[in-house]
C-alpha cells in the first residue's frame, strides 16, 4: 500500500466536502455582501434558513456520495447503478439545494427513461452539477486517462447531456488523476487539461485563468472576470485559478474560492477536490477535518476505491 497516495485520494473526497460545508452559508451572496458581513470565510457557519448547521454540506457532496458508493459497490462507473443511487437521493427528500438540471434528469429517472438519455440538454444544460460530484471517477479511473476521458461523460450526461458539462468533468477529472498519481505539474496543468479536453468554451476560459495567473492578478478580482455562478464555464476556471494561485495551501485554496461570491460551495468543493488530491488528506486543517459531516464514512469511502484501484 502506498500510504502518501492513498492520502490524496482521502484528501480528494474530504476536500471536496470541506469546500461545500465552507461555502455553504454564503451561497448565493455577493463578494461585497460576504466581505461586510462576515470578512473571509475561515470556519464553518450554521445556516438556519436552509436547515443546516455548521460543518454540514449541500447536493454537491451528496451526489459525489452517490458516486462513491456505486464506484465501491459495483468496482467501477456504472451508470444504471449511479442512476439507482441518485433516484434513491431523490426519494429521500433531503435534496439541500438540487438544481434545476438535475431535478428534471431524476424525474425522468423516476419515469423510466435510461441513464444515457435522461439528462436536460441545450444551452441551460450547461451547469456545473457535473464537476461538484466527480471526483470519485477521477479516482477509480487515475491510472488510464482514456477511459477517465469516457466515464467522465457516462456519469456526468446522466443529469447534464451538454458538451460544456461533460468538457468540465473531464477538466476536472484530469486534474484529480494527475494530482493523486503525483504527476501533477502546476506550471503546464491547465495546457494539459486544454488539450486533453480539446476546444470548448470550459478551454476558453481556463486560457484566460492561465492569462490571470501570469498577471499576478489577486485571486478577487480573477474570479470578479472569471465568474463564479453555475455555469461549468465559470466554476472550473476558477476552481482551478484558486489552486493554482497557492497549490500548496489546502486553507488558502478554499477559503478564496468561497470569497469569490456566488456559488461558493460549488466553486470551493472543486478547488477543494483538486487541493485534497494535491496535498493529502494529512495536509488539511483538523477544525475542518474532524468538523465535517460524514468526515469518517468519506475516507472510508476513498480507501475502499483506493483499493479498487491499486489493488494488492
Amino acid at each position: 500500500m502506498n500510504e502518501e497516495v492513498r492520502d490524496r485520494f482521502r484528501g480528494s473526497l474530504l476536500g471536496l466536502a470541506i469546500g461545500d460545508a465552507l461555502g455553504m452559508p454564503v451561497e448565493g451572496a455577493r463578494v461585497s455582501t460576504i466581505t461586510a458581513h462576515l470578512g473571509r470565510v475561515t470556519d464553518f457557519l450554521d445556516a438556519p434558513w436552509r436547515n443546516l448547521r455548521a460543518g454540514q454540506w449541500t447536493d454537491d457532496t451528496k451526489m459525489m456520495l452517490c458516486h462513491a458508493r456505486s464506484i465501491v459497490e459495483t468496482g467501477g462507473v456504472d451508470p444504471d447503478d449511479i442512476s439507482f443511487k441518485f433516484m434513491e437521493w431523490f426519494k429521500s427528500g433531503d435534496w439541500r439545494g438540487m438544481g434545476n438540471s438535475t431535478y428534471s434528469s431524476l424525474k425522468r429517472l423516476l419515469q423510466g427513461v435510461p441513464p444515457g438519455e435522461s439528462g436536460e440538454t441545450g444551452e441551460m444544460a450547461a451547469g456545473n452539477g457535473t464537476v461538484m460530484r466527480i471526483a470519485p471517477v477521477a479516482l477509480i479511473d487515475c491510472r488510464d486517462l482514456e477511459k477517465l476521458h469516457r466515464d467522465a461523460e457516462v456519469a456526468s450526461i446522466i443529469t447534464h447531456n451538454n458538451q460544456e458539462a461533460v468538457a468540465g468533468s473531464r477538466a476536472v477529472c484530469y486534474a484529480i488523476a494527475l494530482a493523486v498519481r503525483g504527476a501533477l505539474n502546476t506550471t503546464s496543468l491547465i495546457d494539459e487539461i486544454i488539450e486533453y479536453i480539446g476546444p470548448c468554451k470550459v478551454a476558453e476560459n481556463l486560457q484566460i485563468a492561465k492569462s490571470l495567473l501570469r498577471q499576478d492578478i489577486s485571486t478577487t478580482e480573477a474570479l470578479l472576470r472569471l465568474g463564479t455562478s453555475g455555469y461549468v464555464v465559470e466554476t472550473v476556471a476558477s476552481a482551478l485559478f484558486c489552486f493554482l494561485r497557492t497549490p500548496e495551501d489546502f486553507e488558502e485554496t478554499l477559503i478564496s474560492a468561497v470569497g469569490g461570491g456566488y456559488d461558493t460551495d460549488t466553486t470551493a468543493a472543486v478547488a477543494g477536490s483538486i487541493s485534497g488530491a494535491y496535498n493529502g488528506l494529512s495536509i488539511i486543517p483538523q477544525r475542518w477535518a474532524r468538523n465535517v459531516e460524514a468526515a469518517d464514512e468519506i475516507i472510508e469511502l476513498a480507501d475502499s476505491i483506493y483499493a479498487l484501484t491499486f489493488p494488492q
